[in-house]
């Protein structure tokens, strides 16, 4: 679902799930999203085994991740949260 939404909100020419603005939904989603995937050592630092047990995922889960999300995600650090990431 919330793919589809960005996907959606994409072809209309947004970035964001509502409007052409950033949303608490848009910093709720990179928020979850990070926990599925972290972002890049670089930008949240982390021990070695806490990171893969973040990225260890079953099929169902890792089928549902879609790029998009992650994209968001990405464009939402860059832009409107705070890098680098502290644990």
């Amino acid at each position: 679902m919330l793919a589809a939404r960005l996907a959606a909100q994409r072809a209309a020419g947004s970035r964001y799930y509502v409007g052409d603005a950033v949303s608490a939904v848009d910093v709720y989603s990179a928020t979850f999203a990070a926990m599925f995937r972290p972002l890049p050592d670089e930008h949240c630092p982390m021990e070695g085994y806490i990171r893969e047990a973040f990225e260890t995922r079953d099929a169902p889960t890792e089928a549902a991740l879609d790029p998009i999300l992650f994209e968001h995600r990405d464009m939402m650090y860059a832009r409107h949260l705070e890098l680098p990431l502290s644990l």
